[in-house]
């Protein structure tokens, strides 16, 4: 079971989702190593699904409307954010590219990772689903070893994608004003898309 759980996850992971477009951003705006951050924040943000979702907190969430509904407003709101802002910052990272590359944008990167896959509705639900079929055989230590695996399978897959945007001059997408202008559109279709949904649903 947990073999095909493991394809599920892997097949969650290369579906296109907030998760890939705001790896793809801060690669953009940044560089390697901003998706190098922004990924290790996916990781961690995929463990504390796996850790609510393993203790039944995901599934008690998700049963009240009103804290589904405020989670997906705020994951909304946070990626339409992202997308907006990601006009300022091309000529921000232009201006700053020493300073600003190796600092904040740094930390940025991991709190926007951390943040677009906690407040990802759709990762609730997965988690939740993926663990209701891998509850009968967490035991003893693999209680710990679950969580941990999907947690750096993530990272590492969303590790991987930025090396191959920047992996030479043809496909390197770092300061590419063109790909700038729509991923941020994309950002902000993403969260207007979750955001008139969630409305629609919740009322």
């Amino acid at each position: 079971m947990f073999i095909w759980s493991s394809i599920a996850h892997l097949i969650a992971l290369t579906s296109p989702g907030p998760d890939t477009a705001v790896t793809i951003r801060q690669v953009s705006l940044y560089g390697r190593n901003a998706g190098i951050f922004t990924s290790i924040g996916i990781g961690v943000g995929i463990y504390v699904h796996c850790f609510l979702a393993i203790n039944g907190i995901s599934l008690f969430i998700l049963e009240n409307d009103l804290y589904k509904f405020s989670i997906s407003i705020i994951g909304s709101s946070y990626i339409f954010y992202l997308g907006i802002s990601m006009l300022r910052s091309y000529s921000v990272a232009e201006y700053n590219q020493n300073n600003l590359q190796n600092s904040s944008s740094i930390y940025g990167s991991f709190f926007s990772g951390l943040i677009t896959n906690i407040f990802n509705v759709k990762a609730f639900i997965f988690f939740v689903s993926l663990f209701t079929i891998l509850i009968d055989s967490i035991q003893g230590i693999f209680f710990y070893l679950y969580p941990i695996y999907f947690s750096i399978t993530s990272a590492l897959w969303f590790m991987l994608l930025s090396f191959l945007l920047t992996a030479s001059k043809t496909i390197n997408i770092h300061k590419n004003k063109l790909i700038n202008y729509f991923l941020s559109a994309i950002l902000c279709l993403i969260g207007l898309f979750i955001f008139i949904k969630s409305i629609y649903e919740y009322f």
